[in-house]
């Protein structure tokens, strides 16, 4: 699976959702477990006054998904900073729903393999 990649040190931990590349380059989705559609997605912003940037939006609706939180979109300077306000985003709307789940505890043997 491909997911936005890792830039400064304060970008290492792990990103929470299943993110996956787009029909193009530098554009990612991203799917939540339990959850039927794409949540979020982040691009590079090719041209105009915001080139060079990512830009990011949660785009998840439904009758347990609130759109009363902070930000549902934006830009940012780093693809994984872009992906981790689509996670904050996400998690923000459905805190206390039935998609608010923990996720899984993942084994030593997982983690070793994925650097974390």
């Amino acid at each position: 699976m491909t997911e936005p990649a890792r830039g400064a040190e304060s970008e290492a931990l792990p990103l929470r959702l299943n993110w996956r590349q787009a029909d193009r380059e530098a554009d990612y989705v991203a799917d939540a477990d339990g959850y039927d559609g794409c949540v979020g997605r982040i691009y590079l912003r090719g041209d105009g006054p915001q080139q060079g940037l990512w830009f990011w939006a949660m785009n998840a609706h439904g009758s347990e998904i609130s759109r009363n939180i902070d930000s549902l979109n934006g830009v940012e300077k780093s693809a994984r900073a872009a992906a981790r306000m689509v996670e904050g985003a996400w998690f923000a709307a459905i805190k206390g729903s039935s998609l608010d789940r923990p996720l899984p505890r993942r084994n030593a043997y997982a983690m070793a393999r994925t650097g974390e």
